[in-house]
């Protein structure tokens, strides 16, 4: 009788936490799962199941040290999930612990936890969360163990550009260049880190291989639309940015280009409606 007792409060509890993660009710969540992982056999599903969801749950409510144990032992359980390594890892750069990082990134990306790509793959995931100067020590470590790992040189290129260092960017995208051509963002890059000093005659080229080897991004078309309209070649301007509007037609700065370029080219009427939509839009980000 206490057995079947036991039993039914082991399912009541882990069922009732499930019920609260379900809703985002993670603070409730995470004290049913504790107490279901009380009584639920290690390596049973129902125990493997609240572990995951237990550090999700200190995850999502921003408790990265405490949610680390769970994810780690998540990740190695029987079915670990890419999630667990994705928040290990996460849990692992705000905690500072770029040793795990590397290793639950790796699990994540399938790849040697010693290997280059284990490093690189960790440096764009802390570039997405905003710690850059971390990203870029990733990088260099991925460049140490592969001189010619792709994308390593871009990152770098990118953090620099962050930091304003335009003459660093514009050396490491340049590398990146040489080891990977066919590479539409390095040269959209390069082109971007040219335009930042105002040196359109030397952006304009790179931004042309970009469009060519990936017509469909709009942002290197809508920076030689900038070009043009600053070399008052008004017509291929108004043709880029039109172009760029089909692929992003609520992009602001493409809206406010074509608006000064048909200003300049003397349709005031079709500008108002371009710097129009411009204001609209604008005014929907603010709100």
């Amino acid at each position: 009788m206490w057995t079947v007792l036991l039993l039914f409060l082991q399912v009541s509890a882990h069922q009732k936490a499930l019920a609260e993660y379900k809703q985002h009710k993670f603070d409730e969540a995470v004290a049913d799962f504790t107490e279901a992982l009380k009584t639920e056999p290690p390596g049973s599903p129902e125990y493997e199941e609240s572990t995951l969801l237990l550090g999700q749950s200190l995850y999502l409510k921003s408790k990265y040290k405490d949610s680390i144990p769970w994810l780690e032992m998540a990740a190695k359980g029987k079915a670990p999930t890419p999630e667990a390594a994705y928040m290990l890892g996460n849990a692992c750069i705000f905690t500072q612990q770029t040793g795990k990082a590397v290793k639950a990134f790796a699990q994540l990306f399938q790849v040697p936890a010693d290997s280059a790509a284990a490093h690189l793959t960790t440096g764009r995931m802390m570039l997405h969360q905003d710690v850059d100067v971390e990203a870029a020590k990733q990088a260099k470590a991925a460049l140490e163990i592969d001189p010619r790992i792709p994308e390593a040189h871009f990152l770098l290129g990118e953090v620099a550009i962050l930091h304003a260092e335009i003459e660093d960017a514009i050396t490491e995208l340049k590398k990146e260049i040489e080891i990977n051509p066919n590479f539409a963002m390095a040269h959209y890059r390069l082109g971007d880190a040219y335009s930042r000093r105002e040196q359109w005659d030397e952006a304009m080229a790179p931004l042309e291989r970009s469009v060519r080897l990936n017509p469909n991004f709009s942002g290197p078309f809508i920076l030689l639309g900038k070009g043009y309209l600053k070399r008052k070649e008004l017509a291929n301007a108004e043709g880029v940015l039109h172009h760029a509007l089909r692929l992003d037609p609520q992009n602001l700065s493409a809206h406010y280009l074509l608006g000064q370029t048909l200003m300049q080219e003397g349709r005031p009427d079709d500008a108002k409606k371009e710097m129009d939509r411009w204001q609209e839009l604008k005014g929907k980000i603010k709100e």
